[in-house]
């Protein structure tokens, strides 16, 4: 009986550290695409705040692939306080930063809001499910 026990301790105890390392749902990589921009971008967390990498980026005038460098993040920041991500900064290559929030739509869509030169401007990433 006391072997049953410590087994049963044991799944619960693994079953717990399994659901704790599951990762947030914004995190991943993202296509965005629009009037502006085509990019590919990627959330990471880390300290407990989720960071943003560029892999692609393209203007019609800048096209930018980044080498994993420091560099490559643009955006910083962010954190997950009730249930809403808030407190982000997007840098631009001049160091000017917009202040973001994120809104996750969908498990494949994300909402990204922010005001550009005093106009709401939202932008839609979704997920990319294919790149390496």
């Amino acid at each position: 009986m006391k072997h049953v026990k410590s087994i049963i301790v044991l799944i619960l105890f693994s079953l717990s550290l399994v659901s704790c390392a599951q990762d947030d749902p914004i995190i991943g990589v993202w296509n965005v695409k629009n009037e502006y921009n085509e990019a590919i971008y990627e959330i990471v967390e880390y300290q407990g705040k989720f960071f943003g990498k560029i892999h692609y980026y393209n203007n019609g005038k800048t096209e930018y692939k980044g080498d994993n460098n420091k560099e490559d993040y643009f955006l910083t920041d962010v954190e997950l306080i009730e249930n809403e991500y808030t407190n982000g900064k997007m840098y631009m290559p001049d160091g000017r930063y917009y202040q973001v929030l994120f809104e996750l739509k969908n498990n494949n869509t994300l909402l990204v809001k922010m005001t550009i030169q005093g106009e709401p401007y939202t932008e839609t990433w979704v997920r990319n499910t294919t790149y390496k």
